[in-house]
């Protein structure tokens, strides 16, 4: 946007200049200067049309774009020990290659706040942090335009809350960090009429 404001004022000093020296050296009539300011107003707003559509074609094409899935699973053992897996998946749906620096994956327990619920970001159940430096992940970094990256989690756990968030998130080289986002997922499959019942699985999108 300033940099239309720029182009804008240039071509404006720039008629004025004009119209300062036809009147100084040729004696123009008002009516020529007129003429002369129009024209050049026009060309103003017309090439700040062009930046603008040039600056927002530019931005969507060399932009980073995501989007961000996750499946969530656990399983009972015989011994009473709980499994629980997550997998982040992430879609570059851009037109440049994301490099990632850093991955996240946080299983948090959940407090009542009233009658609503919310992830305990102090008291973390499990947690994995990825990097390229793990030599068994290091072809997930790069997430070339329409791939995608599946980062998984995987633990097992003495018992499992009724209900628990799944935090997930990832760092960009040299870029803001990216918002977290939350799952939430419940132990128990939801109850749905007339139908039997299913293995809950929390699926998110971003």
């Amino acid at each position: 946007m300033k940099s239309n404001h720029v182009v804008l004022l240039t071509l404006l000093f720039v008629a004025a200049t004009v119209g300062a020296w036809l009147v100084g050296n040729r004696g123009a009539s008002w009516e020529e200067l007129d003429t002369v300011s129009g024209v050049l107003v026009n060309a103003a707003v017309l090439a700040g049309a062009i930046a603008a559509m040039v600056k927002f074609h530019l931005f969507n094409l060399f932009g980073h774009r995501w989007r961000s899935d996750l499946e969530c699973k656990h399983f009972e053992l015989p011994d009473g020990d709980v499994v629980f897996t997550a997998d982040y998946t992430i879609t570059n749906t851009g037109e440049r290659p994301l490099f990632l620096s850093r991955v996240t994956i946080r299983l948090l327990p959940a407090i009542r706040d009233g009658v609503q619920l919310k992830a305990d970001l102090e008291n973390c159940l499990a947690e994995r942090v990825m990097d390229p430096a793990q030599s068994t992940l290091k072809g997930l970094f790069q997430v070339e335009p329409g791939e995608r990256a599946i980062f998984p989690l995987r633990c097992m756990l003495p018992a499992l809350d009724p209900v628990v968030f799944v935090q997930c998130g990832f760092e960009l080289p040299n870029k803001r960090v990216p918002a977290a986002f939350l799952g939430f997922y419940v132990k128990v499959p939801p109850v749905q009429a007339n139908k039997p019942p299913s293995s809950p699985t929390c699926d998110w999108k971003r």
